[in-house]
C-alpha cells in the first residue's frame, strides 16, 4: 500500500472521528435545549396549579426564582454547546478539505500509474508488431 493511500485512509478515519464528535456535541446541545423546554413547561404547569390553590401561591415565588436561575444556567450551557458545535463544524470542514486534497492526489497518482501501464503495454504491442513485420520481410 502506498504512503498516499495510507494517508487517505488515515484522513478518512480522522474525518469520521470528527463527524462523531460533532454528532455528540449536537446531541448535547439538543439535550440542553430540551431541558429548557421541559423547564418552561414545568413553570407553566406550576403557574396553573398555583392559580387553583391558595397554599401553592406562597411557594410559587421560590419555585419561580429557582426556575429562573436554572433557566439562566441552561441558557449559558446552551450557548457554550452551540459555540462548541460551530467550532467542531469549522474543524470538520477544514479536515474534510485536507482529506479531499489527499484523495485528489491519490487519484492523480493512480491516473499516472494507469497511463504508465498503458504506455508500457502499447510499447510491448508496438515491439511485437515490429518484430512480426521484420520476420515477414525477412522470410
Amino acid at each position: 500500500m502506498t504512503v498516499l493511500r495510507r494517508l487517505v485512509r488515515y484522513r478518512r478515519h480522522l474525518l469520521d472521528e470528527k463527524r462523531r464528535e460533532l454528532r455528540d456535541l449536537e446531541e448535547r446541545a439538543a439535550a440542553v435545549d430540551a431541558a429548557i423546554a421541559d423547564l418552561d413547561e414545568s413553570v407553566i404547569a406550576e403557574q396553573r396549579f398555583a392559580r387553583k390553590s391558595r397554599e401553592a401561591i406562597g411557594t410559587y415565588g421560590g419555585f419561580a426564582r429557582a426556575a429562573l436561575d436554572r433557566r439562566s444556567t441552561l441558557l449559558e450551557a446552551l450557548s457554550e454547546a452551540n459555540a462548541k458545535v460551530e467550532s467542531a463544524r469549522d474543524g470538520l470542514l477544514e479536515m474534510f478539505s485536507e482529506a479531499k486534497r489527499y484523495e485528489i492526489g491519490l487519484e492523480h497518482q493512480l491516473e499516472q500509474e494507469r497511463q504508465e501501464l498503458e504506455r508500457r503495454a502499447q510499447g510491448a504491442i508496438d515491439e511485437a508488431a515490429l518484430n512480426l513485420h521484420r520476420r515477414r520481410e525477412a522470410g
